[in-house]
């Protein structure tokens, strides 16, 4: 795979040469811009945050259906989506949680891709709403890379995402702080993770990705730095990235039996457990796989004591919330209409700098505006 340089892929320059590819462990820190003011709680404590994740959208000229109102409506349809949580839930931040495109069609282009992320974030862009951005196992799967999109990202002034706080695998991956509503000090941190998209598994074929040794790494040396700074206590914290952890399915009971209500995971069978506190699950959840180094990065956060919950997109359908060994998972609905699924919407975050520990979070659905079978 190609490799370019910072200078080259900060400047955009050659478009075409980019077709070729770029390294995907990325090696640039910063995109060179002016610094927007930072993150902080509201002067009642308060700091609310949308959820939007697989959104998957397309230019409806890219979908050759002979009946041109399904591609239309589909694009209206999701972007009614975005907009309306925006106006509904006034959040201080939005976080695209990954799928954020459908990377997979083979119509789109560089100018595609460059127009399809302009619309989906319009709503934010124009009420100057900070933004955070993750990707997934689907953004840049046609070899669109996400580099090339994390930069069409940040032309929006207000985008809080970089292309990699340090060199390690992956495009995204960075650490954005809250500061306190008096205090001006880092009160409260987000952590945005590239869960990457393919690999071989043990059986020759292809499976989901999972975070890299040194993605951990550098969340571990960075988490604790912020503890450093915060009087040796860990600063509270919540993730996002879009393919879930494995310990998702610790969630579930498993069984030997294939039966009503329960679905197959890489050769086992899960029922629904004891440990669901809340929300639908209607599709088998889909984290890398149950191998064994799959369950490191959990690992790392139940050592470093500073995630409080964790999100995620992925599986379109389910809104469950569960709680494992302390930290509380979440899965939010998918936005998009170019994809399965049936309710469309988001989730909407709370998090309060007086109880830190106690975050609300509320499942959201948009009702659909219009009257074509798509």
């Amino acid at each position: 795979m190609g490799k370019f340089t910072k200078t080259f892929l900060r400047t955009l320059a050659m478009p075409c040469l980019l077709a070729m590819g770029v390294p995907h462990k990325w090696k640039s820190a910063k995109f060179e811009r002016s610094a927007p003011a930072p993150l902080k709680f509201s002067d009642d404590g308060k700091f609310r945050i949308l959820h939007l994740t697989d959104i998957h959208d397309v230019e409806p000229v890219m979908d050759d259906d002979e009946n041109r109102e399904i591609p239309e409506s589909r694009d209206k349809e999701t972007l009614n989506v975005i907009e309306t949580l925006v106006e509904k839930t006034k959040p201080d931040l939005v976080v695209f949680g990954g799928d954020n495109i459908s990377g997979y069609w083979e119509e789109f282009t560089y100018d595609y891709v460059k127009s399809t992320i302009e619309k989906i974030t319009a709503p934010i862009r124009k009420r100057n709403i900070p933004l955070c951005v993750v990707f997934g196992n689907h953004d840049g799967e046609e070899g669109f890379h996400t580099e090339f999109q994390m930069m069409q990202y940040m032309e929006y002034e207000n985008c809080r995402s970089n292309l990699n706080d340090a060199d390690v695998y992956g495009c995204g991956n960075c650490c954005v702080t809250i500061k306190g509503s008096k205090s001006g000090k880092d009160a409260f941190a987000l952590w945005l993770i590239d869960s990457n998209d393919y690999q071989r598994n043990s059986e020759g074929g292809l499976s989901y990705d999972c975070v890299h040794d040194d993605q951990i790494e550098w969340y571990e040396k960075r988490a604790k730095e912020l503890r450093d700074a915060n009087s040796g206590e860990p600063l509270p914290a919540i993730l996002f990235q879009h393919i879930p952890v494995q310990q998702e399915l610790d969630g579930f009971e498993k069984t030997d039996e294939n039966g009503d209500y329960t679905f197959e995971r890489d050769g086992n069978y899960y029922k629904l457990g004891h440990k669901i506190i809340e929300g639908r699950i209607r599709e088998c959840p889909c984290p890398p796989n149950t191998e064994k180094e799959y369950r490191q990065q959990f690992e790392s956060w139940k050592k470093t004591g500073d995630v409080i919950a964790a999100f995620f997109g992925h599986d379109h359908v389910n809104d469950f919330h569960i709680n494992i060994d302390g930290i509380d998972i979440y899965q939010t609905l998918g936005a998009g209409y170019f994809t399965y699924g049936k309710e469309r919407g988001g989730r909407l975050i709370i998090l309060d700098e007086n109880n830190p520990n106690s975050i609300y979070t509320e499942s959201l659905e948009v009702e659909r505006i219009t009257d074509t079978k798509i």
